[in-house]
């Protein structure tokens, strides 16, 4: 698997000399696009209706249980970034941090996941079609791996049915729960 590994990361990296406005798409794709999960999950809830706040609590619990798997996994089975084994061209910044599995990558496809498996069909395919260029530009700029994307998928679609199964059990409750404690916070905030 390292060697197939090995082979499409020198296949789908950028070369030696890049075009540059390529790279700039590459890096507002990884570094920016991050962003939009986050954003969209809170305007679901603030500006949603009651079940739209249930997929959006459902994608949050969805986030925490897969980048705790990701931690984990990174602890267990550590798998180098492709530049500390002097594979292919680096072009940003990034810490010596586990490779295996992508963050960002699972943050997309988490979210895509959840709104897949709550009925949101377009908003999936939007959310897990930014998932894939994140996951393209995360390779291209040298930072992780293709197997590393494939993990974050895998990671992200049982986390999504996992959470969607507690939600659809105790979702009630969480979800009242959480909507006293913002709707406090709202009349506090406004006094």
């Amino acid at each position: 698997m390292a060697g197939l590994n090995h082979e499409l990361i020198l296949l789908l990296n950028a070369g030696a000399a890049p075009p540059a406005p390529v790279v700039l798409f590459a890096m507002l794709a990884a570094k920016v696009l991050i962003a939009l999960v986050p954003l969209h999950i809170a305007l679901v809830w603030c500006c949603g209706t009651r079940p739209m706040r249930f997929v959006a609590l459902t994608g949050v619990l969805a986030l925490l249980a897969a980048l705790s798997v990701n931690a984990l996994l990174g602890l267990i089975a550590y798998t180098p970034r492709p530049f500390l084994l002097g594979l292919g061209h680096t072009l940003i910044d990034h810490r010596p941090s586990a490779s295996f599995p992508s963050n960002h990558a699972t943050v997309f496809f988490i979210w895509a996941a959840t709104l897949a498996l709550c009925g949101l069909g377009r908003l999936a395919l939007t959310f897990g079609g930014l998932g894939l260029l994140v996951a393209w530009s995360r390779v291209y700029l040298g930072v992780h791996f293709p197997a590393d994307m494939v993990g974050a998928a895998v990671v992200a679609a049982f986390s999504a049915a996992l959470s969607l199964q507690v939600m659809l059990r105790w979702g009630s409750f969480l979800l009242g729960s959480l909507e006293r404690v913002t709707g406090r916070f709202l009349r506090l905030s406004q006094a």
